[in-house]
């Protein structure tokens, strides 16, 4: 096998250029000596003279000529791959994925997003909002360079660190009965009233029917949609109310509805970051998994909301 340094490819390139050792020595800022060693051993690997020499002039040999452009195009798409490198070292190129919750990426990402494109305008990002069993796949996959989900139990092959919890409570339109509940809004209370679900492959809705405590409340469900959007829908127009976590339950709230913490028992979502087992996250993903940070540091204090994670715990997940 022919082992050519690319010491020697460049050695070998300045000299067809400047016809000269001590010029292409001298462009080089090496010593001639240094220089002619490294065409000898090159002519020595490949068996073959590369250079006519006399006391006036080197030029390549007919077989050198040949292989110029070759070594020439050779080192430029070398060069050019090595400062691709160096970009997404320094963050100003590369791509990330994220596979997350929908009201995450509303009020997490997005943010996150907006200061990573102040800072690393170059990289390019991907969300995809997922199911707590989409966003593992896609981690898995490699789709998604990391994910933000809901995990009722551990996954071997991801590591995880928990993010935030977010309280469930009830949400409603303004003219539905549950406004006239002026002291705290438990679960028997809604039991009589009409309830609007997500579908089954939703993580907001796997919790709720693992609780044994509130899971036989509402076996009579009457709507059932696959998303928060179609909820809007329903409960503006007074389809009954729903049963959501405090973040996911923010965008309708914008939209009008009404949000009130349920007790008795108190149920709290818990949003973990997933990669992975063992990867680590690319230049371009850290940019974006410390913007996300930050952005869930800067979240306005809610008392259902409560951001949970270490620096320590977040140094480890990164390895960083």
């Amino acid at each position: 096998m022919v082992n050519i340094t690319i010491k020697q490819m460049r050695a070998f390139i300045a000299v067809a250029a400047e016809g000269s050792f001590t010029k292409a020595a001298d462009s080089l800022h090496v010593t001639q000596s240094t220089l002619t060693s490294s065409i000898k051993v090159l002519e020595d690997e490949v068996g073959l003279q590369l250079f006519d020499r006399s006391t006036r002039s080197v030029i390549p040999t007919r077989q050198g000529e040949l292989f110029l452009p070759t070594a020439q195009r050779i080192l430029r798409d070398l060069e050019d791959a090595l400062d691709d490198l160096r970009m997404v070292a320094e963050r100003e190129r590369g791509s990330v994925s994220v596979c997350a919750a929908g009201s995450f990426i509303t009020y997490v990402l997005t943010p996150a997003l907006m200061d990573l494109a102040r800072q690393h305008p170059g990289i390019h990002t991907r969300f995809t909002e997922g199911t707590t069993q989409s966003v593992a796949q896609q981690v898995l996959s490699g789709e998604a360079d990391f994910g933000v989900t809901t995990l009722f139990e551990p996954i071997p092959e991801l590591d995880a660190t928990l993010l935030l919890t977010d309280a469930y409570g009830a949400v409603y339109g303004a003219e539905h009965p549950l406004n006239d509940e002026h002291a705290s809004l438990t679960w028997n209370k809604l039991s009589k009233h009409t309830m609007v679900r997500l579908s089954k492959a939703n993580g907001i809705r796997i919790l709720l029917d693992s609780e044994p405590k509130i899971a036989g409340l509402f076996k009579n469900t009457v709507y059932e949609v696959s998303g928060v959007a179609a909820l809007q829908a329903l409960l503006s127009r007074g389809f009954g109310f729903s049963a959501l976590p405090a973040l996911a339950a923010r965008s309708l709230v914008v939209e009008g509805l009404r949000f009130s913490i349920l007790a008795r028992p108190g149920i709290r979502r818990k949003l973990y970051v997933v990669k992975k087992k063992g990867r680590s996250l690319s230049p371009a993903a850290v940019a974006l998994f410390r913007a996300m940070i930050e952005a869930l540091q800067d979240m306005t204090p809610d008392e259902a909301i409560d951001v949970t994670f270490t620096q320590s715990e977040i140094r480890a997940f990164c390895g960083i």
